[in-house]
């Protein structure tokens, strides 16, 4: 394959990822088809770039005139915007199906029903205050350039999480049936796992090395633990888990990295 064709095949699979992760427009030419959707999960995390991009630019835009707290949660809204809080309601449906089922076919039901549940509204209500409450510690104590550094990092490192899910669990649905993950659903090799990774090394390579050190140390630590429980209560991963995935990836980086600044870790 020549070099341009090359290129236009990576950029082809960009936008596939754009138009499946996000909001962000795409051109109309784009092709879409089984491989390339699948494929597309190597960019994963350069979606989450400019989400973090976006949720940043509000916030630290936003902070001089309106103050923190509302400079944060404006920067939430837009962050849910852009990705029509795909990530989100997975979570929520997750929360409403592991809350309210017991085997496994039950939860895979209730996780399908379009409905949210008690559970879910709780879930997602805790979720949200807690990634508020994270980030708006973080921006009361670290400078704009470090702030920015973070949310890039955490929107980054949590999407690789989930293609780690993705890279190690089977997929539990049957291929015929609806899902939102059914187009990603395949598995994925090397060179896609550290394509996503690269995407990673960016913003990892700008940051302080100790903060780098406990986004590394939580993410992987609610990526084991997550990714235990599914195959415990699953067998595997669906579409839900892996927005669930990417949801307490990032949030506990957050809490991470406000306890090494409140404990002196950081400094």
């Amino acid at each position: 394959m020549s070099i341009a064709k090359l290129l236009k095949h990576e950029l082809n699979l960009l936008f596939n990822a754009l138009s499946f992760f996000s909001r962000v427009p795409v051109p109309n030419s784009v092709t879409y088809n089984a491989t390339s959707l699948s494929r597309c999960v190597a960019y994963f995390p350069f979606v989450g770039w400019l989400v973090a991009w976006l949720s940043a630019a509000v916030m630290i835009g936003l902070i001089p005139v309106l103050g923190a707290p509302l400079a944060v949660l404006l920067s939430m809204v837009a962050s849910c915007w852009a990705t029509g809080a795909f990530h989100e309601d997975g979570f929520a449906d997750c929360c409403d199906g592991f809350g309210g089922g017991y085997q496994t076919e039950q939860i895979l039901t209730i996780m399908k029903d379009s409905r949210l549940g008690t559970y879910g509204v709780l879930g997602l209500c805790c979720m949200l205050a807690l990634k508020f409450s994270a980030l708006l510690s973080l921006s009361q104590q670290l400078s704009m350039m470090n702030l920015l550094l973070v949310i890039w990092l955490a929107h980054s490192l949590s999407r690789f999480s989930a293609v780690l899910l993705i890279w190690r669990l089977d997929y539990v649905r049957e291929p015929s049936e609806p899902s939102k993950a059914k187009a990603v659903a395949q598995s994925i090799g090397r060179k896609e796992l550290v394509l996503a990774l690269c995407w990673v090394a960016v913003p990892a390579l700008l940051i302080s090395t100790h903060v780098l050190a406990l986004a590394l140390i939580s993410s992987l630590v609610v990526t084991v633990l997550w990714a235990r429980y599914l195959k415990l209560k699953l067998g595997g991963y669906t579409g839900d888990g892996l927005g669930a995935q990417q949801q307490l990836a990032e949030v506990m980086i957050y809490i991470a990295l406000v306890a090494g600044l409140n404990t002196g870790v950081l400094v």
